[in-house]
């Protein structure tokens, strides 16, 4: 489902069943970020870059691999991210984001990633 949203833009809603616990379902999208790219080879890396005060917020640099036989070049984006857990509630979110530390790099796209939140719930 999408809906626009004024001052935000469109927002996409989708809702699965995945048959995993919500341990495992966190640990592979949060604490094992970096290794992503080893299953899914449309992620080329992705390096957390700065832990924030808070465990829970950092800085991640995504690098996509070019796609459709190169028509589309390899691009990436830089985003500060946040994952939350509460009882059976696991809340993910990221916004791209300017980091001096990773600038721009030569021949590759940077993308703005728009506000993203994922919400998982057992």
């Amino acid at each position: 489902m999408s809906k626009v949203v004024p001052d935000v833009g469109k927002v996409f809603r989708l809702e699965v069943v995945v048959d995993q616990p919500m341990e495992r379902l966190y640990k592979e999208l949060v604490e094992c970020m970096e290794a992503m790219g080893e299953c899914n080879s449309n992620i080329k890396a992705i390096k957390v870059l700065q832990k924030m005060i808070r465990k829970d917020t950092f800085i991640a640099h995504e690098l996509a691999a070019e796609a459709a036989g190169n028509l589309v070049g390899p691009c990436d984006s830089v985003s500060m991210c946040c994952a939350k857990r509460q009882g059976s509630t696991c809340v993910l979110a990221g916004m791209a984001t300017d980091f001096g530390n990773m600038p721009e790099q030569k021949g590759v796209i940077r993308g703005s990633m728009v506000p993203l939140a994922w919400c998982f719930t057992w």
